[in-house]
C-alpha cells in the first residue's frame, strides 16, 4: 500500500545483512545529516534485547535508553550481555555499535509473571477519550500515523498542567521547525500513535518493538512548544506494567521542566486496552544543524 492516510509503507527502517543492520533512507534523523533519529536506535536495542532474552513469561518492566551521542546512518551492530540472572527477575544490556564506536545503549529489567496479591491495591484508572477509530486521520508523516486527540475531547486531569505566561506562543524565527503536526496546546496534548513501517526488513512488529521503536515521541510530545521543538533529548526510560495488546499506542503529555536550558518530560502510555506504563525523557537545548 501507498503511503497515504491510514495505510502501511513496505519500506522498512533497517535492512538486515548478517549481522549488521543497514539502514534505509526512511530512517534518517531530525537534528542533523546523515545521522538517526532517536527511535530508530530505540527499536534496534529493544529488538536485539527480546531476541537475546525475552520470553513469554517475561515481563520488561523496564527498558532504558541512553542516547550517547547521534549515531551515524550507516551499519549497525547490536550486543548484549546479561547483568543479573534470578529466579525472579533479568538485568540484561545492549550495546548499538558503528564501525567499532558505542553510539547508544540500553539496559533492560525483565521481571518474571506471578500473581497479584489476595488484597490488592486500587488501580489507578484508564484515561478516557476517544479511540483512534474514532478520529480523523491525519497526513502520514512518513515514520507513523499520529491521530491527535482534540481539546474538547481530552480528559480532564486532576492535576491542572498550568503554563507560565507566553509559554506556547508563537515561535521566535531562531526556533526549530515542528515535527508534530497538529497537535492540541501544552495543557492538552493528547494523541494516538502507529508504526506505520517495518523497524526491519521483512519481520513485523511485536509489542515489545512496538514500544521501543515508539517511545523516543515522548521528547517531542513533552518538549515541544505549540511551533517549534527546541530540546533533543538524550535518553528516555519505559516503565511497563503490561506489554500492549493493540497496534495503536495512547501518549498523555503529563509534564514538562525545563531551566537553563535542561529539560524532563513524562509521558503516560496507553493502548486501546486501558494504561501500559510511563515513559520519562531527559533533554538538553539544541538548534538544527
Amino acid at each position: 500500500m501507498g503511503d497515504g492516510f491510514g495505510t502501511v509503507s513496505t519500506t522498512a527502517f533497517f535492512i538486515e545483512d548478517g549481522d549488521r543492520f543497514v539502514p534505509t533512507e526512511a530512517a534518517g534523523g531530525y537534528w542533523r545529516p546523515n545521522t538517526l533519529g532517536g527511535r530508530f536506535v530505540g527499536g534496534l536495542l529493544g529488538l536485539g534485547l527480546e531476541r537475546a532474552y525475552g520470553a513469554s513469561d517475561l515481563v520488561p518492566a523496564r527498558l532504558c535508553v541512553d542516547l550517547i551521542k547521534m549515531a551515524p546512518k550507516a551499519p549497525l551492530q547490536v550486543a548484549t550481555q546479561i547483568i543479573r540472572q534470578g529466579r525472579r527477575l533479568l538485568l540484561a544490556e545492549a550495546q548499538l555499535i558503528a564501525d567499532g564506536d558505542v553510539v547508544a545503549r540500553a539496559n533492560c529489567l525483565y521481571l518474571r509473571e506471578t500473581e497479584n496479591p489476595d488484597s490488592p491495591t486500587p488501580q489507578s484508572p484508564s484515561w478516557r477519550v476517544p479511540s483512534p477509530h474514532d478520529l480523523l486521520p491525519q497526513p502520514d508523516r512518513g515514520h507513523w500515523e499520529i491521530r491527535p486527540i482534540p481539546a474538547d475531547r481530552r480528559e480532564a486531569h486532576d492535576t491542572p498542567r498550568r503554563r507560565l505566561a507566553g509559554e506556547g506562543d508563537a515561535p521566535s524565527s531562531a526556533a526549530n521547525p515542528p515535527v508534530l503536526g497538529p497537535l492540541s496546546p501544552f495543557e492538552a496534548r493528547q494523541a494516538w500513535v502507529r508504526e506505520t513501517r517495518p523497524l526491519v526488513e521483512g519481520q513485523a512488529h511485536t509489542p515489545f518493538t512496538r514500544v521501543a521503536l515508539a517511545a523516543d515521541f515522548a521528547s517531542p510530545m513533552a518538549h515541544s512548544s505549540l511551533g517549534s521543538i527546541d530540546y533533543v533529548n538524550t535518553d528516555f526510560t519505559v516503565y511497563m506494567h503490561r506489554l500492549p495488546a493493540t497496534e495503536w499506542l495512547g501518549f498523555d503529555m503529563v509534564r514538562h521542566h525545563a531551566l537553563a536550558g535542561v529539560a524532563v518530560g513524562e509521558c503516560w502510555l496507553h493502548d486501546e486496552m486501558g494504561p501500559v506504563g510511563t515513559i520519562n525523557v531527559a533533554a538538553v537545548a539544541q538548534r538544527q544543524a
